[in-house]
């Protein structure tokens, strides 16, 4: 059964990069719902071309209303699952490259989505269609599932999981290797101040006409902006000390004064809100510089804006471990709990900020949410939970993680430990399912940031690490 799928996999190097580079031009950002196509038609246009890639290469399809679909080979009662997404986070701001093109440069295919996770997709259809053109006896079916709005509510896989047949086991080529089996549960709430804006008569009132930074809760603001009139003076002093927050490389402070509008710009640098300390948030910068101003003397004409940005310096500050907000929790099976401002909004008299919390395995939401709901009280602002994902455990010693270990041995030369993440990928949707893959630990593929890339070389690994997983787990 000891196959070189490596060979195989270099021998169709040409089709698999073709097919990353012709998923990648599709924007499949969820868009609004259309006859048959729910998430869009964008995220339509995804689903449909991989289904008929997968139908070229000889695999069974089925398409589930537009809300998820899969690709499966062999026989047998039991399931073995591969689950892909094929959504994305919107582009975001400073690419040097198109982001929807599926560029080739030195060995790197560019584009958004190339590690999360349109590579790793193609990477298991060519790796299933490995396995069947090696026509290696399999005891149980093997079935590629494709999510559609994994970056934005999962509605696609739990669509799947109500109509249809759920894996035995499962892996998700969306996070990285050797294994991850454990993810933290993940809660997001808004944080949500109303008030009129008083009219600004007083020298000492800056009136607050624009405040805005972010895309989504679970991406880290690259930008942030806030436009402020009122008297001249004021608005030098705002500008000077705004500009004393910044920092070499980042946060990059940026103040232009023209027409008594005073506006200020943010930049930090993007990153995925699962690891809140790699990015630098151009929000919670923004909010520190308006608590300076008002420390200095100044208040805003909203009382919406002025009661978030007293809670959010008083409770969150530049913090992603929750500490300051009564959440700093902690486990010895996943670790801290992380914490991060995702969007910044102020319109029609609401402010808000969009937070992401990710806490340990042993903890409930409930003893998450109540803290913030008491912290944000004393300053009348309401909290309203979002979206939220239960935490996932599979233990190390299962069939599952073991055999998985086998294959990233097979391939690194290393023993590998299982590893706890912040993430959350479409495991925990299942009850038996961990992730693997596609990075290594080290590696930096700009999830959820400009210039995401995966390389060709990993393109052509992960199919054949993945088409071993499918040989260890549903092989004869």
């Amino acid at each position: 059964m000891d196959m070189d799928f490596m060979s195989y996999a270099e021998k169709h190097k040409e089709e698999i990069i073709r097919s990353t580079q012709e998923l990648l031009r599709i924007p499949s950002i969820e868009g609004t719902p259309q006859p048959g196509m729910p998430l869009g038609e964008d995220v339509n246009k995804a689903l449909e071309y991989v289904l008929e890639l997968s139908d070229k290469l000889g695999l069974k399809i089925k398409n589930l209303d537009g809300y998820a679909g899969y690709a499966e080979y062999g026989s047998g009662d039991e399931m073995v699952g591969i689950l892909c997404h094929l959504d994305v986070v919107p582009a975001g701001e400073g690419w040097t490259k198109p982001p929807f093109e599926g560029v080739v440069e030195d060995g790197k295919i560019y584009g958004r989505g190339a590690t999360d996770n349109k590579g790793p997709a193609i990477s298991a259809i060519y790796a299933l269609k490995a396995v069947m053109d090696a026509e290696i006896p399999l005891k149980r079916r093997v079935r590629i599932i494709f999510g559609t709005n994994e970056e934005s509510g999962w509605r696609g896989i739990h669509y799947y999981c109500q109509h249809d047949e759920m894996p035995t086991m499962a892996f998700v080529p969306d996070a990285t290797y050797p294994v991850v089996n454990v993810e933290k549960g993940i809660v997001h709430v808004r944080l949500l101040s109303s008030g009129k804006a008083d009219a600004a008569g007083d020298g000492k009132v800056l009136k607050v006409l624009e405040l805005q930074g972010g895309h989504r809760p679970n991406m880290i603001p690259g930008q942030c902006t806030c436009r402020l009139s009122g008297d001249q003076s004021a608005l030098e002093e705002a500008a000077e000390i705004a500009k004393a927050l910044a920092k070499d490389p980042y946060p990059q402070v940026e103040a232009s004064l023209d027409s008594g509008v005073l506006t200020l710009t943010v930049t930090g640098l993007a990153g995925h809100a699962s690891t809140p300390e790699s990015g630098i948030n151009a929000a919670a910068y923004m909010l520190q510089a308006l608590d300076r101003i008002m420390e200095a003397g100044y208040a805003l004409d909203s009382s919406a804006v002025t009661q978030l940005v007293r809670l959010v310096s008083a409770h969150i500050g530049l913090e992603t471990n929750g500490q300051s907000m009564g959440v700093g929790f902690s486990d010895s099976v996943s670790g801290d709990l992380t914490l991060s401002i995702g969007v910044l909004n102020y319109e029609n008299d609401q402010a808000y900020v969009d937070v992401d919390i990710r806490y340990p395995v042993t903890k409930q939401q409930v003893e998450i949410v109540d803290p913030i709901k008491q912290a944000a009280a004393e300053y009348g602002v309401t909290v309203e939970p979002g979206h939220s994902q239960r935490s996932l455990h599979v233990p190390e010693d299962s069939f599952l993680v073991q055999q998985l270990l086998k294959v990233y041995e097979k391939y690194t030369g290393e023993k590998g430990k299982p590893l706890a993440i912040g993430g959350g990928t479409y495991a925990r949707a299942l009850d038996n399912a961990v992730a693997f893959g596609p990075v290594f630990p080290e590696d930096q593929r700009n999830i959820h940031r400009e210039d995401e890339y995966a390389t060709v070389d990993e393109l052509l690994r992960n199919t054949a690490i993945f088409a071993d997983a499918i040989c260890l787990l549903a092989g004869k």
